[in-house]
């Protein structure tokens, strides 16, 4: 296949323009071998320009079964000769660990006599590649962050309707177990969501460990665990030499009760930082971006707590500030979960 820019360029000239070009060059000839690839193209597919020239163009880039949309388009056009238009296509290097999304532009190299719809053999074709994963993963990782946020609105929606319901309407006394059952419905069915609708690994969201810093989480979660053990022990101490006591009734003490909390303590802890504050965080594009998410987090962490009281709410509120922070630091939710159960259960079982 003959240069298209011969007789305008010298080779070099050619080469030049070709390789200061942000988006990746291959030129195949009529038997399907690459006469041309320029190292932005190189780049793009994680391969060397000068192994790739006089290769197979089908040997090098369509051996990847999980390349099925990319396979297909260029085999439409080599096998059968078929225009396509400007596509978007997912791209699986062997050598590479991330996916890429790739837009591909396939332009046939045609005679002067050939019109387009008359089929004639494979006579040879020019592709440019424009990598666009960024675009693509921001646009994916947007949508994914207001599906998630959506869902939760409406599950937090149904759970304080329904609690109105059975409170001021129906009069339906409901127990500590129901709440903490209602919030782990809406945790469980988010998680599906999550599973199923969206591209979130589960490292984004915080439930694989951060391995590389499990030395310095540990001494963070238990250091954290004891000085806020102490300050809750202290206020309770203050609150009844004052005569002041916020709750009348034992809700917490048993051992049943200690690793059933483990449970709860896991389950809201992925709701509020695996999901809520990973996706308000990830919405807002605002200078104090961390903070902010860690406020309206705790905000909507304690308004699911309305149904135990004003007190409760606050005491919710201050100690999701504090895990916020530990989740930005840690990086999962692992060490927030440990907290959360320390903290919590001693709250409950000082009458709190």
């Amino acid at each position: 296949m003959s240069n298209p820019l011969d007789g305008l360029l010298t080779k070099e000239q050619t080469d030049l323009v070709f390789d200061n070009m942000s988006d990746g060059v291959i030129m195949v000839n009529e038997d399907g071998i690459i006469t041309y690839i320029n190292s932005a193209c190189a780049k793009i597919f994680h391969i060397s320009a000068e192994t790739a020239i006089q290769r197979s163009f089908a040997e090098i880039f369509l051996q990847n079964k999980r390349n099925r949309a990319f396979n297909k388009l260029f085999r439409s056009s080599m096998e059968k000769g078929q225009l396509t238009d400007k596509t978007t296509v997912k791209y699986s290097a062997p050598n590479a660990k991330e996916t890429s999304f790739l837009t591909i532009d396939i332009s046939l190299i045609q005679q002067e006599n050939t019109t387009i719809r008359r089929k004639e053999p494979f006579q040879g074709m020019i592709v440019l590649i424009e990598d666009v994963t960024d675009t693509q993963l921001l646009q994916q990782h947007d949508h994914d962050c207001a599906y998630i946020f959506s869902g939760l609105i409406l599950c937090i929606s149904i759970y304080l309707a329904a609690w109105s319901l059975c409170r001021f309407t129906l009069h339906i006394p409901l127990t500590t177990h129901d709440y903490t059952m209602m919030i782990e419905v809406i945790t469980f069915v988010l998680f599906l969501e999550i599973a199923f609708c969206t591209s979130f690994s589960l490292k984004e969201i915080g439930l694989i460990p951060n391995i590389p810093r499990w030395r310095t989480n540990l001494k963070e979660t238990l250091t954290t665990g004891v000085i806020a053990c102490l300050v809750i022990v202290l206020a309770k101490l203050v609150l009844s030499l004052a005569g002041f006591r916020i709750k009348g009734y034992f809700i917490g003490g048993s051992l049943h009760g200690a690793y059933i909390y483990i449970f709860t303590a896991f389950i809201q802890e992925f709701l509020a930082r695996g999901v809520i504050q990973k996706s308000v965080k990830s919405l807002l594009h605002v200078k104090y971006q961390k903070q902010l998410s860690i406020f309206l987090t705790s905000l909507l962490f304690s308004l699911m707590h309305l149904p135990f009281g004003f007190y409760f709410m606050l005491g919710a509120f201050l100690l999701s500030c504090a895990l916020g922070v530990i989740f930005e630091r840690q990086r999962d939710i692992w060490g927030c979960a440990v907290l959360h159960w320390s903290c919590g259960y001693l709250a409950m079982c000082l009458f709190f």
